[in-house]
């Protein structure tokens, strides 16, 4: 007998078997003189039931299987700007825009990476059956710039605006590019265009190299004194053909005339000529006493004639005048000059008792 045979009367076999133990039952169940008939021969087709049903059990679970397959949760992940590396649960996934369509329902954490950008971190949860959205507003990274400088001490200006001097470490920049200016006294400015999206850009190292530039100052009238970044330099008309390079602040003094203030921008190789005219605020005083021969005292400073005498070149305005002669009272009062103009003082002294 081969397999296919043996197979196909196992079912008849148990068939058989079943049928004698019911009839085993019957016959001790039954009262006595009673006989039991023999059962009715079993049907071979309950065999085929069987296997019917466990055929519809496995179509039904298959259908489950891929009825739950179908409902799998989803994820559309983007990113401004896109092409950053995305990583679920810190396994790297791909790029973005990225979708998964087989992500197990629950919360994941996910991780969005570039460079030049700062990490964006985030989670969500998938839910069965449906797709879960996922934008990342990415933000540019700080980028840090080290700016030194020899000699130190340069002013450094980034984009047109004073940062401070070197050495120094400018923070909370962004990967762009950037003007930089260094510039000190004396010496040539130098500029650069700084790109800090190159890394190999974040630190500026400069070497000054001195210049100089040529000054002239005349002044009208001359002889007005030339102060320099509050040093005395001479006295108009002044000329310098080596004057270093730089900023500096100019006054100019003359008696009798209000302070003339500028700014001086000395160039290399470029002559710097300035010209300035002093408004005259000049007066005379007129003094005489009776008797003669007083000496004079004008704003505290003794001078060196006596009376009468006419002093000029005042300051227009009050001032403060004492008269003293041997023998006398000293006398002490104000006396008013106008500009352009000889004003008079005449006193008569009071002589000692």
């Amino acid at each position: 007998m081969n397999m296919s045979e043996r197979h196909s009367h196992e079912p008849d076999r148990i068939d058989e078997l079943l049928g004698s133990l019911h009839e085993s039952r019957m016959a001790q169940e039954a009262p006595a003189g009673i006989s039991v008939l023999p059962p009715a021969p079993q049907r071979p087709h309950r065999s085929r039931i069987w296997i019917v049903f466990v055929l519809i059990a496995a179509v039904a679970a298959a259908a489950v299987f891929l009825l739950l397959q179908g409902r799998a949760a989803s994820l559309n992940i983007r990113s401004f700007p896109s092409g950053a590396i995305v990583f679920l649960d810190k396994q790297q996934v791909g790029t973005t825009p990225l979708v998964l369509p087989h992500v197990t329902p629950g919360t994941h954490a996910i991780q969005i990476r570039m460079s030049g950008w700062d990490t964006w971190n985030g989670a969500t949860t998938a839910a069965r059956g449906s797709t879960t959205q996922v934008i990342a507003n990415m933000t540019h990274a700080a980028y840090s710039l080290i700016v030194t400088s020899t000699p130190p001490g340069a002013t450094v200006t980034l984009d047109g605006t004073t940062k401070g001097v070197t050495p120094l470490t400018l923070i909370g920049l962004k990967p762009r590019n950037y003007g930089l200016v260094i510039s000190l006294k004396g010496y040539a400015a130098i500029s650069r265009t700084v790109d800090l999206s190159d890394g190999t850009q974040s630190t500026q190292d400069f070497s000054l190299i001195k210049a100089f530039g040529k000054l002239s100052i005349v002044s009208n009238p001359a002889g007005a004194q030339v102060i320099i970044d509050g040093k005395s330099r001479g006295v108009t008309p002044l000329k310098v053909d080596s004057f270093p390079v730089g900023d500096y602040a100019l006054t100019l003094k003359l008696d009798g005339s209000t302070d003339i203030t500028d700014t001086l921008s000395v160039k290399a190789g470029i002559p710097l000529a300035k010209q300035y005219k002093f408004d005259a605020e000049l007066g005379e005083l007129a003094v005489s006493t009776d008797p003669a021969g007083a000496s004079v005292t004008i704003d505290g400073q003794v001078m060196s004639q006596i009376a009468p005498f006419t002093f000029s070149k005042l300051k227009e305005g009050t001032h403060e005048v004492e008269l003293d002669l041997p023998g006398y009272l000293p006398w002490s009062g104000e006396a008013s000059v106008s500009k352009g103009q000889t004003s008079r003082l005449s006193i008569a002294l009071t002589k000692l008792q």
